[in-house]
């Protein structure tokens, strides 16, 4: 069985070798090759002249490359970008079996128009993006983009309602469940159990925060660094921010402007490794400041390495996780909350070590081997029992 993966990488050529800087890659890779006699992954894809994060092959025919495009938005303004796209995928639709898309995109749309209801499809959802948009976008972009994704959700429940539907997080699988009948919920952990640390006792005795992810307007980045400024009212902490994204220079003079540039340290972008996981070993507790979510990986990095966390009750995180088990949840957009939750696992060892405990203890059934093989398995019974052409 061949599959036909489509995701929106921006896959780097560097010397014959692929390779992507988002570590959902692993995950791609890890099913394709243990579960699938064959498959391809199709992206945009640029030269390179360095490596990217995660080697992915070596092979060209494991990988079908689409034009370029900065976002999502230039399907709009630059039409031919979609016919380029659907001459490239009239060669490559009918030597596949099964398709893995993200969704919702232009290009995963061009693949269900084309295939009907011919061959099996899985919609692989990974967050709520109508509120991305609202979040990362303004005026006419704004309008067109939720317009377009509300468009593309109609056409998948009018003419591919029997297609299987994998969400990660559970507020879209919950949005999904009333439409499609073939609705799963899944992770897409890339944490192998390799990583698994022990539970922790106690916070250290000057406590570090540690935020991973994009420096986008939706992580409510400066709603984390005015909580930090409130905790060091009353006790010492620090916070190391790691990722890279279009607020970084505003956070940096942000940070500079109150005077906190020894308390809040920009580690820059680290891949999913050994740097990064250094971090986890040497801070205390994860921060999660977002406004909007789906399940985002490091929830599953904080488990392996039974980092407790804090974090806004948001997208899938609000029903992955459980206040005062394995998580303190606060509301977004309230730094006087975040600050007040941090306080409270500094102050109380009892509660920082069920939390750290329940995280480890959540793992063996989180891990890229597990999820991995889960998908598959749900991906494989769709195939055999449920799909109907």
């Amino acid at each position: 069985m061949k599959i036909f993966a489509y995701n929106d990488f921006i896959l780097k050529e560097y010397e014959k070798e692929i390779y992507a800087d988002d570590s959902h890659i692993l995950f791609i890779k890890h099913t394709a090759e243990v579960y699938f006699d064959n498959f391809i992954l199709g992206s945009r894809c640029v030269k390179s002249e360095k490596k990217g994060h995660y080697f992915f092959t070596s092979n060209p025919q494991k990988v079908l490359k689409f034009p370029f495009y900065a976002s999502v938005s230039q399907f709009f303004t630059k039409p031919s970008l979609l016919f380029q796209a659907k001459k490239i995928l009239k060669e490559e639709i009918p030597n596949n079996d099964v398709f893995w898309l993200t969704w919702p995109h232009p290009i995963s749309f061009l693949v269900l128009a084309m295939i009907g209801r011919k061959k099996p499809v899985v919609l692989f959802v990974r967050q709520n993006l109508e509120a991305l948009i609202e979040v990362r976008y303004q005026g006419i972009y704004r309008f067109v983009g939720k317009l377009f994704t509300k468009f593309l959700y109609t056409y998948a429940r009018t003419f591919h309602s029997n297609a299987l539907v994998v969400s990660i997080g559970d507020e879209m699988y919950h949005y999904f469940k009333p439409i499609f009948k073939h609705n799963f919920l899944i992770s897409d952990s890339v944490v192998s159990q390799k990583q698994q640390l022990p539970p922790r006792t106690m916070a250290n005795k000057n406590p570090r925060l540690l935020f991973v992810g994009r420096l986008e307007p939706e992580k409510g980045l400066f709603d984390l660094i005015k909580a930090v400024q409130l905790i060091n009212q009353k006790t010492p902490v620090s916070l190391s921010i790691v990722g890279e994204g279009g607020l970084e220079k505003e956070l940096k003079d942000y940070v500079a402007s109150i005077g906190f540039a020894d308390k809040v340290n920009f580690e820059g972008y680290k891949a999913f490794g050994e740097d990064l996981f250094e971090l986890y070993r040497t801070h205390d507790i994860m921060a999660i400041s977002s406004y909007s979510e789906g399940l985002p990986k490091i929830i599953n990095e904080a488990r392996a390495f039974a980092m407790p966390i804090v974090t806004t009750k948001v997208g899938g995180i609000a029903k992955e996780l459980n206040n005062g088990e394995t998580c303190l949840f606060v509301e977004a957009g309230q730094p006087s909350q975040f600050a007040k939750a941090v306080i409270s696992l500094i102050e109380t060892p009892s509660l920082y070590q069920e939390i750290s405990r329940n995280l480890h203890d959540q793992f063996n059934s989180n891990s890229l081997e597990y999820w991995s093989g889960e998908f598959a398995e749900i991906v494989k019974t769709y195939i055999d029992k449920d799909f109907k052409k």
